[in-house]
Formats: C-alpha cells, sequence, structure tokens
C-alpha cells in the first residue's frame, strides 16, 4: 500500500486556506445563484466516439457541450435532459454511436439526439431507477445498464443506447447495485459494484460475470460498508481481470484486483476523496485524484504512485489528446483542462465565466424551448462574460480558444505546449464510467494565452453575485499561487 507523501500536508493546509474563501464567497451569494446549493463545478467529462471535437461535461447545474474540442462551451438545462438535481445528486452519464448522450435517471433514461438539442426516452426503461451506465470502450453500440427493482438487474443495448432489453440473470438477493462497468477487451465480463444487504453486518461487494450476466459471484470489498462504499474506477483495457475500485469516503483509498474481483489489494491511500481516476488506453499508467493531495501518476506494472500536480481534480479521461480533468476554478483556476505530460501541468480550456450561453437549437426542441429561460440565472451564477478576443489581439489572429482563458496551469505552472499526451483511453471517475476517442486541441490551432481572452464584464447582466465570486475565485488563486 502505498501513500501520498509527506509534502502534501503543505498542499492541503493551502487548499483549506483557498476553501476558506470560496466558503465565505458561498455564504454570502443569495441562494438562487447557487448550483442546487453547491458550488457550480464539473465532476464528468464524456467524448463522442466517433467526433473527438465534441464533448459533453456534467456539471452541478445541468450539461455543458462543446463541438469545437474545447473552444467554446454552451449550456444544457436540467430540465431539457429531464431531471431536477435540486438533491445535489446528479446523473451519470455517456457517450455512445450515433452521437448520442445518455443520461441515467431515477426514472429511465434520457437520450440525447440531434446534437443534444432533443432529449428523449428510452421507452423500455420508462418509470425505472437507473443507477448506472457504461459503454464499452472500442465498442460505442454496446452500452450496460444496472437497474433498481425487487431485485436489481441488468440491461444492455446493442445499438448505441437507442432500444434496450433485459439481459442475464438477476443480481444475488439482497445486492443494491451502485456502478457498473464492461470490460473492454472482453464484452462479456461485467462488474457491479455495490452493498450487501441481506443477513448480517451490511458490506460493500463486487458483483462479477463472465457470461454477460448469465451467472454472478460475489466477493467482499476489504474495509467497504454504508459509509464506505465501493465504487468501480475502471478496467484494464487489455486484461478484464484487472479491476480498479475506489472506496467513496475521505480517507480515501484505490484498490486493484488481478483476479477478475475475486480478491483486492490496497494500492492508494489519501486523506481525501479518490475523485478522480483514469487508465491509459494501452494499460501502461494510471492516474489517480485526490481532493486533498492532488494528481498521482503511475506504472500499471508497479502501481508505485508519484505525485505530479497539487490540482485537486474532480474527474478524469483520458484520451489520445491528453488528459483532461475537472477541477475548481475557487481552487486551481479552471473548470476543465487537459495535460499533455500526464497531470503534471493543465491549460485551461474552460472557466465558467465564459460559457457562451444556451446551445443553439430550434425553439421546437426541449433545449431551444426550456434552457434560454433559466439562462438569466445561470449567466448570474457563472459571473457570465464576454471571453471573444479582442479584435486586433493575437488571439484574435492565430485563432486561439476563446474559452480556454490563460496558459498558465494550476498552480502557477505553465501548461505543456508541443509534448505529445500520454497514452490514450479513458477510465471511469468511479460511480460514474467514462468513455473516450480521440481528443481535439482546441480551435485554431493555438495554444491558450492571456491574450486569448478578452473578458469583458457583461454589463450589469453579470450581477453583483458573479462578480463577488469572480473576486473571491482571483483572490483564491493568487494565494495559491504565493505559497507553491
Amino acid at each position: 500500500m502505498r501513500s501520498p507523501p509527506a509534502r502534501a500536508a503543505k498542499a492541503r493546509s493551502r487548499r483549506a486556506r483557498a476553501a476558506a474563501l470560496a466558503a465565505a464567497a458561498l455564504s454570502v451569494l443569495p441562494a438562487h445563484a447557487a448550483a442546487n446549493g453547491v458550488f457550480p463545478s464539473a465532476d464528468q467529462i464524456v467524448f463522442d466516439p466517433a467526433d473527438p471535437a465534441r464533448a459533453v461535461a456534467r456539471m452541478t447545474y445541468g450539461l455543458l457541450a462543446t463541438r469545437d474540442g474545447g473552444a467554446s462551451w454552451h449550456w444544457i438545462c436540467e430540465g431539457a435532459v429531464g431531471y431536477d438535481d435540486t438533491g445535489g445528486v446528479a446523473p451519470p452519464i455517456a457517450a455512445a454511436e450515433g452521437g448520442r448522450v445518455l443520461a441515467a435517471l431515477s426514472d429511465g433514461i434520457a437520450i440525447g439526439a440531434e446534437g443534444g438539442c432533443a432529449f428523449a426516452r428510452a421507452a423500455e426503461l420508462e418509470g425505472k431507477a437507473v443507477l448506472d451506465l457504461s459503454v464499452r470502450q472500442g465498442d460505442p453500440s454496446h452500452v450496460v445498464a444496472v437497474v433498481a427493482g425487487q431485485r436489481h438487474g441488468l440491461w444492455a443495448s446493442r445499438d448505441g443506447g437507442a432500444r434496450w432489453a433485459s439481459a442475464g440473470a438477476l443480481l444475488p438477493a439482497g445486492f443494491q447495485a451502485r456502478t457498473i462497468d464492461v470490460a473492454p477487451s472482453d464484452p462479456r465480463r461485467i462488474y457491479v459494484s455495490g452493498l450487501a444487504t441481506g443477513g448480517g453486518p451490511v458490506k460493500g461487494e463486487i458483483a462479477r460475470s463472465a457470461d454477460g450476466g448469465e451467472t454472478w459471484e460475489t466477493s467482499v470489498v476489504p474495509g467497504s460498508t454504508t459509509s464506505r462504499e465501493p465504487y468501480i474506477a475502471g478496467v484494464d483495457p487489455r486484461d478484464a481481470d484487472v479491476l480498479y475500485v475506489r472506496i467513496a469516503s475521505a480517507p480515501g483509498r484505490l484498490f486493484v484486483s488481478r483476479d477478475g474481483g475475486a480478491t483486492f489489494e490496497p494500492v492508494f491511500d489519501t486523506q481525501g476523496f479518490v475523485r478522480a481516476f483514469a487508465i491509459s488506453p494501452d494499460g501502461a499508467e494510471v492516474a489517480v485524484g485526490s481532493d486533498v493531495d492532488g494528481v498521482f501518476r503511475a506504472p500499471s506494472s508497479t502501481l508505485s504512485f508519484e505525485r505530479v500536480s497539487s490540482v485537486a481534480p474532480r474527474c478524469f479521461a483520458w484520451t489520445e489528446a491528453g488528459l483532461y480533468a475537472c477541477a475548481s476554478e475557487f481552487l486551481d483556476d479552471f473548470t476543465i483542462g487537459r495535460s499533455l505530460d500526464g497531470g503534471a501541468t493543465f491549460e485551461p480550456l474552460l472557466r465558467q465565466a465564459c460559457i457562451r450561453g444556451p446551445l443553439g437549437c430550434a425553439a421546437s426542441t426541449s433545449v431551444g424551448a426550456l434552457c434560454p429561460l433559466d439562462w438569466p440565472r445561470i449567466a448570474m451564477m457563472t459571473g457570465h462574460e464576454d471571453c471573444a478576443p479582442d479584435a486586433g489581439s493575437p488571439a484574435a489572429s492565430s485563432g486561439a480558444s476563446a474559452s480556454a482563458t490563460g496558459a498558465t496551469g494550476a498552480g502557477g505552472a505553465t501548461a505543456a505546449s508541443g509534448a505529445g499526451g500520454a497514452a490514450s483511453g479513458a477510465g471511469g471517475t468511479g460511480g460514474a464510467p467514462e468513455v473516450s476517442a480521440g481528443g481535439a486541441q482546441p480551435a485554431g490551432g493555438a495554444r491558450p494565452s492571456d491574450a486569448s481572452c478578452g473578458c469583458r464584464t457583461a454589463g450589469a447582466s453579470a450581477g453583483w453575485a458573479g462578480a463577488l465570486a469572480a473576486t473571491c475565485l482571483a483572490a483564491a488563486a493568487a494565494a495559491r499561487r504565493r505559497r507553491a
């Protein structure tokens, strides 16, 4: 078992001070300015398997979509997808064949089509509580979902989520599922994490099937229980027997199983939550992120983790273009960023003030009808600014990304430029499996730069709440850089 090095303690104290600034900002913001009562942030990102320039990020206030590799982002409201996240639990999302964006809801699966403008429901799952879903890496037509019921069960789609059917046998009696994943190298190998509630103390378990869900075996995840639930982090793309499981609690822990989920070995401990995890598609490296201790990377052959960054990621997605991360702007100065050096430095691709507005959709679609009505609230909450390049600026002539504002990575490190990215692929964040395809650089091919965002405040429409949040963000980031 390997733990973060002692020098992470200093980073934790810095994060505590920055978090205090964030809390102070939120305490004076009006209640409706917060995203469902929490600070607005991203916690999952998935890429279109057929078009790596298209991605969708799950936010605490709906979804964000980009169609140009992160150069610009547009908002999709919760109501258009079909949920109301006032309880603070966001739906797992996935990107499947045909450009479909799938969301697992408490009453079915929402299927996004028309570039994310129109969301329909999977008729076969209408009214059923879908707990999690996963698209098989390398075969986006194959989607699996785990559905609640008197006994939890597996459903599958072979056409990218358009049509669904019950698959295999029900999960063992008393097994309460939480997450699901299918092995990239073997579509019949399926893993489900959850709690075993039948008789005796409640234990965290992994249910595993080698025949597509026709039969199931279970094994206990050491030290897991109702307050320390096991979540699948990822499955090695080369070897279906290699499974990573994280414990959803603080202190956090990451386990690996090399025998198909029969036994588990702890390989990483952190004082915080294990929020992010990713595997390179060739399986050579893994990255893990803690909200307290930062980003760690290791060869999968040794799992000897090395701390490479103080960024506190909330999600990872590893693609051909690099390692993508969700982060907190209060702490790390970006909401979505990309690393070309395996997590050591990140270039910002999204700051929330630079969201362009609702996704442009016809008024006859759910997004076109509902989202513009709620945009003023989101604009105030995010401190919306005009982030288009100023005419005549270097960014305007170079084609640099308008939304990726600034070349300085979190912690003051300059983002890598021109360096080759890490191996391609994706690992789940744990709790919501990620789907990967090749990523894309921001439109125009230029690296983000300080000139790439004019950041002209959009007059009174930004609101004092957004301005205050932006001020606290700047103070937190500046304090963090001074002490780095």
